[in-house]
């Protein structure tokens, strides 16, 4: 099987980018023994937090993916082993200026693309968490990917914008990345509330299928704090159930 790339975007904010990228990066290593890169191209390096040792990264001035989008190091040169077939391209808040530094660059769209195809025969799947906004950082992450997921919570304040993503992934592929597939949503934070319950009838009449519902669950956080997955942590807790059947879906996807 090729190594696919998922860039798992939404322009909102805490819709769990980052803990879905977590979430699947775990259990495909782990649990199906998968190798897998995790690459953080939000600025506000949330993965990296969770999953890498920022001080380490800060004090010792190691190479992120800072200075990859500046075309000044290869992704191999900058990414950290986590743990076995687990592996993490880091960010700090220094890539919120990368945007300003590169807006004038040639092929800027494409600098991830053209960092990541030297290295794709390393790895099965390459999981880029974006940051919340459509910006060259996204683009670039669309623009490197084979398949885009959507978190997305389950709250009508959610759904706002939307729009704007989809427009954005729209362009990419007309003018960019051809082959980009919108894989589908992932709800987020569910309850059982009307709100939660009239969110997903929203979201079911749009084209883009819901690959899966992930429960509110406090062991979500508490799994992320113990850098395991949820279904690792409480493999009876339904949150992480949730994610284990997404990245048994991820697992056949095809090319």
């Amino acid at each position: 099987m090729p190594c696919l790339t998922i860039a798992i975007a939404n322009q909102k904010g805490g819709v769990a980018k980052t803990t879905t990228v977590s979430e699947l990066g775990e259990l495909l290593s782990q649990q199906y023994h998968k190798k897998v890169l995790m690459i953080d191209i939000d600025p506000q390096a949330s993965l990296t937090s969770i999953k890498g040792d920022m001080n380490d990264i800060i004090i010792n001035n190691r190479k992120t993916m800072s200075n990859v989008m500046l075309r000044q190091s290869s992704i191999d040169e900058i990414v950290i082993p986590i743990k076995t077939n687990l592996y993490l391209a880091p960010a700090t808040l220094v890539l919120s200026d990368v945007e300003l530094n590169i807006i004038n660059a040639t092929l800027r769209e494409l600098i991830l693309k053209a960092a990541l195809n030297s290295m794709l025969g390393s790895y099965d799947f390459v999981l880029i968490d974006c940051p919340p906004s459509r910006g060259l950082l996204t683009v670039n992450a669309l623009s490197a990917s084979d398949y885009v997921l959507i978190p997305i919570q389950a709250e009508y304040q959610a759904l706002l914008g939307l729009q704007l993503l989809k427009n954005t992934v729209a362009n990419v592929q007309s003018q960019i990345n051809k082959e980009l597939k919108v894989w589908g949503y992932v709800v987020t934070m569910t309850t059982r509330t009307n709100q939660s319950s009239d969110t997903l009838n929203e979201i079911k009449k749009d084209h883009y299928p819901i690959l899966s519902t992930i429960p509110r669950s406090t062991k979500v956080s508490d799994a992320g704090v113990a850098n395991m997955s949820t279904y690792e942590f409480d493999t009876n807790n339904p949150a992480g159930s949730a994610y284990l059947k997404l990245s048994e879906k991820l697992l056949g996807l095809e090319m």
